[in-house]
């Protein structure tokens, strides 16, 4: 009855099926339960699940690590709610394993009618909750997800649909508490493109597909290719492109990797493809590409340094190469290539104190409060600035009116092609190229040496810094990752590792809590200037002393002017104090 009086409704409206459905009602939400299983130890890597998953914890302990959030704990009576493409990690507790209950369900929405057939199309739909989504009524949803496993294996279709239907109340009673205690929603739709790029930039080597991506979004493919063509301006494979290519450049110019390896390395199985690629995203070949920005790559750009040219760095075979040279925070290279800088960088009461031996009687010039009368009274043949912003505010002017004067941009990021280039400006390749053979045979034989001392054994660096607290180092740049697990080959831990296939940075800050994840058998210390009392709160604390390399006398104090600088004789001394600490007081 009621339908017929709705069908007089429209008639009179003269309303079509499809303009009363979009009228009257959303577009249906549906979910069905996939499977159920339970466990007796829930323990898994890395997952990126395909469809949605509810884990609810019946007793033990341990931790649940879910994309792009701090780690949580994991409890009897804990329940939590997993979307598809969300990459997560759980462990348990060695003494405490968790058991529970993992249940697999995908979501449906049913789009508008298709005008002439009355069909209705859908798309993949996403629970609108995701983490913990019950926090105050575990034994009601146990009891619930207890008799949905126990009619796991009843057959026939009422059965089928009862259990269903059993299942839809559970997750209408979770959606229900999700709502009562504030649990975090899924992501409006630009969110998702946003996750989606940031998931690319993380991801970037691995197999990527339009369908994976939009899955993780909770978008169909078509919707989020063209939602995400309208917030970028370009398409979800173009802008993947895009970001390997970028990677793709920094391994060009800061590794010797062979082409198909790099191309590997940013997500491309085939060197062919990769080199095609790259052409059409930069409108150069990958050498041809390396080849020019080598050339340039001595400075920063015009911005900075006004001497330079298009044409190729001066030569010096037939003419005088200078000797009176400042390169504020490049003591180091100069150094290692045979020249005594005329001045070393300072900076209130910090300098490079490991190059005391070699710089003993040279001036310190403070770059808080440059002293130019002091730099002309040197007299330089060149000024060479390690960071770009020592010629800010002006100053690159000041610098180039006492001499010629050139800005490194980033001369930390690859010591080697720092060296080089600044051979090639000051007229002593040969001397660049020597040092660097020597570097790579003395870490080869560290290398060999720490692998037989300590194997597979795991290394980390912390440091107490003076204004970002507790940091852990490790990534593929910045000072110590490079010598710690290129040069000298030594194992990450297990956290370090994740990271780094994620995209960490040279550096990250970190609470105290996570020490406890950092499960590393060796420990180098750094502690910055007036930063002793924290690192006395820290050793008193007991997230240190759980800490396995602490129990086991395995942290190693280390210098900041050594391990926090860039430079070949840095380098250098960081194999020295890894082979004290790791082989030589071994024994």
């Amino acid at each position: 009855m009621k339908i017929i009086l709705n069908d007089e409704f429209r008639r009179k409206e003269r309303i079509s099926p499809m303009a009363a459905f979009e009228r009257d009602a959303q577009p249906p939400l549906l979910f069905a339960l996939l499977d159920i299983r339970r466990h007796d130890k829930l323990d898994a890597g890395i997952r990126l699940p395909d469809h949605h998953a509810i884990f609810y914890i019946t007793d033990g302990k341990g931790r649940l690590e879910l994309e792009g959030e701090s780690p949580q704990t994991l409890i009897g009576g804990c329940c939590f709610l997993i979307v598809p493409g969300m990459a997560y990690e759980m462990h348990s507790d060695t003494e405490r394993p968790l058991h529970g209950f993992e249940l697999e369900f995908v979501g449906v929405r049913m789009t508008h009618p298709l005008p002439g057939n009355g069909t209705s199309p859908r798309e993949e739909a996403r629970f609108p909750y995701v983490g913990e989504v019950c926090r105050h009524d575990g034994p009601r949803i146990g009891e619930m997800i207890r008799g949905l496993y126990d009619s796991r294996q009843e057959t026939g279709e009422l059965k089928r649909f009862n259990r269903q239907r059993h299942f839809l109340e559970l997750l209408a009673h979770l959606w229900q508490s999700a709502e009562n205690t504030g649990a975090e929603r899924q992501p409006e739709p630009k969110t998702g493109i946003a996750r989606t790029i940031a998931y690319m930039e993380q991801a970037y080597n691995h197999e990527l597909t339009r369908e994976r991506l939009a899955k993780m979004a909770g978008m169909s493919p078509g919707y989020y290719s063209s939602l995400f063509r309208k917030e970028t301006g370009k398409s979800p494979m173009d802008m993947l492109a895009e970001i390997r290519i970028n990677r793709a450049k920094q391994l060009l110019l800061d590794s010797d990797s062979p082409m198909r390896d790099i191309a590997q390395s940013v997500g491309y199985s085939s060197e062919y493809y990769f080199s095609s690629r790259f052409k059409q995203v930069t409108g150069l070949s990958p050498s041809a590409y390396v080849k020019r920005s080598r050339s340039r790559q001595v400075v920063s750009s015009q911005l900075y340094t006004s001497y330079l040219r298009s044409s190729p760095l001066p030569a010096y075979g037939n003419r005088e190469r200078p000797e009176r040279v400042i390169g504020l925070f490049l003591e180091d290279y100069l150094t290692v290539l045979g020249v005594k800088p005329l001045m070393q960088y300072a900076s209130s009461d910090y300098y490079q104190k490991y190059l005391e031996p070699f710089l003993e009687d040279v001036e310190k010039l403070d770059v808080g409060r440059i002293d130019f009368d002091s730099l002309r009274r040197a007299r330089p043949d060149v000024i060479l600035l390690g960071f770009t912003n020592f010629a800010a505010a002006g100053r690159y002017d000041r610098f180039a009116e006492i001499a010629p004067t050139f800005v490194f941009r980033q001369a930390g990021a690859n010591w080697r092609a720092t060296l080089r280039s600044l051979g090639s400006l000051i007229g002593r390749e040969p001397e660049a190229e020597g040092a660097i053979e020597r570097y790579e045979k003395n870490a080869g034989e560290a290398r060999k040496r720490l692998a037989e001392a300590i194997g597979g054994e795991t290394v980390a660096l912390l440091r107490l810094h003076f204004r970002n607290g507790l940091c852990l180092y490790g990534g593929p740049e910045g000072y110590t990752g490079p010598v710690l697990y290129e040069d000298l080959g030594l194992k990450m831990p297990r956290l370090l590792q994740e990271w780094s296939r994620s995209g960490m940075r040279s550096v990250a800050s970190i609470p105290p809590e996570t020490l406890s994840m950092l499960e590393a058998d060796h420990l180098f210390l750094v502690v910055d200037d007036g930063q002793k009392g924290q690192a006395r709160k820290l050793m008193d604390s007991p997230y240190w002393k759980s800490l396995a390399a602490v129990r086991n006398g395995r942290v190693y104090a280390g210098a900041t002017d050594v391990w926090m600088t860039f430079g070949m004789i840095a380098h250098e001394r960081k194999i020295e104090h890894a082979l004290d600490a790791l082989v030589r007081n071994r024994v």
